[in-house]
């Protein structure tokens, strides 16, 4: 699409309109965080693998800058966070991880999922049990 804000990638036939939705439902920080905050690092790195950039100078709104080992950091911190915002970027960094068009961008968004699943002590999700949850047509 030649004026749509969102990545060619998050749109194609295998991404279902409920995986759409909850990609884009993580592309904030947390609310309550200071600009500095993990949280909103990681909102920076997913903004900037989900939408285009309509900015014509270089911006901290998105920024592709945060590492694995961040994402570790913000995991052993998710106390401080909601868990239904904690569980909206867990999965939409799965959602990215099996759908990403990338293989590098899908391992790392993969990683980082591993990495937030791991910290609440709960097992991951195959790509067709992601897909089967989030189909379109149920409730």
């Amino acid at each position: 699409m030649k004026n749509c804000v969102v990545e060619d990638w998050l749109y194609a036939d295998n991404i279902s309109l409920k995986q759409q939705t909850v990609v884009l439902s993580a592309l904030r920080g947390c609310d309550g965080q200071s600009r500095h905050d993990l949280s909103k690092k990681l909102a920076r790195k997913i903004r900037c693998t989900v939408l285009k950039n309509a900015a014509t100078s270089s911006t901290e709104f998105m920024q592709d800058l945060m590492t694995l080992d961040e994402v570790r950091d913000f995991a052993k911190d998710c106390d401080k966070y909601p868990v239904h915002y904690y569980i909206h970027v867990i999965h939409c960094c799965e959602i990215i991880g099996y759908k990403h068009n990338y293989e590098n961008t899908r391992k790392w968004f993969s990683d980082a999922y591993r990495i937030m699943v791991d910290a609440l002590h709960l097992r991951t999700e195959t790509e067709k049990e992601c897909d089967y949850r989030l189909r379109d047509g149920v409730n």
